[in-house]
């Protein structure tokens, strides 16, 4: 009986699918204002100065790729991959002097799959995003050498936002949030100091459907 139940319910779906004729493809691109979120770290002295690290501005980055797209009734899946150049600054204020801005640069490819409402030309989505990340470069090696931000290759975040569909084109608009604990740390004259500096980002998308 279970099994017929199971059956049932997988015709549905496949019947569903294979009338709705719905599956459209496609290529994105657009730009993104990406930060690094983390706690401030004061008090840090190196022997001669004595500085804080403090969340600093966001940054201009791009994106390019795919996007793909299932429509049943409201319901819209959205599963996209594309590569993502961002990063951010670190702001290091020396007590009593000057403040220097240390950048953080990243290449990744991003994967998210977006599930979301469709209300006419209008979209509501939100769902995870998985980021490989290809390459680091950053600033923060003159204060460690061999500092790393991210200590993984495959970071978790979420995406969520609102869309708009104008015949083949469409707009996106997202904020993108990070959900991997990166936990790296760092260490100045002998004292470890953690620093959990977390991408976040706003995305502005538009894309061409094929299909």
């Amino acid at each position: 009986m279970k099994k017929l139940i199971l059956v049932l319910i997988a015709s549905m779906f496949i019947f569903t699918m294979s009338n709705a004729q719905l599956f459209t493809y496609g290529i994105k691109g657009g730009i993104g204002f990406s930060s690094l979120k983390f706690d401030d770290i004061t008090g840090i002295s190196d022997g001669s100065d004595v500085y804080d690290l403090i969340t600093g501005d966001a940054v201009m980055g791009y994106h390019v790729g795919l996007q793909t797209r299932i429509k049943v009734a409201m319901l819209v899946i959205q599963p996209e991959l594309y590569f993502n150049a961002g990063g951010g600054t670190v702001q290091q204020v020396v007590d009593g002097g000057s403040t220097e801005i240390l950048n953080v640069n990243f290449s990744r490819i991003d994967i998210p799959v977006l599930i979301g409402v469709k209300l006419g030309p209008a979209r509501i989505n939100v769902g995870p995003v998985g980021s490989f990340v290809l390459s680091e470069t950053t600033d923060l090696t003159e204060i460690e050498p061999d500092f790393e931000l991210f200590s993984s290759s495959m970071t978790w975040g979420f995406q969520a936002g609102l869309g708009l569909d104008i015949s083949k084109l469409s707009i996106d608009a997202r904020y993108e949030g990070s959900l991997s604990s990166l936990g790296e740390s760092f260490s100045v004259g002998g004292t470890d100091f953690p620093m959990d500096a977390r991408p976040a980002q706003w995305i502005i998308s538009v894309g061409f459907w094929f299909k």
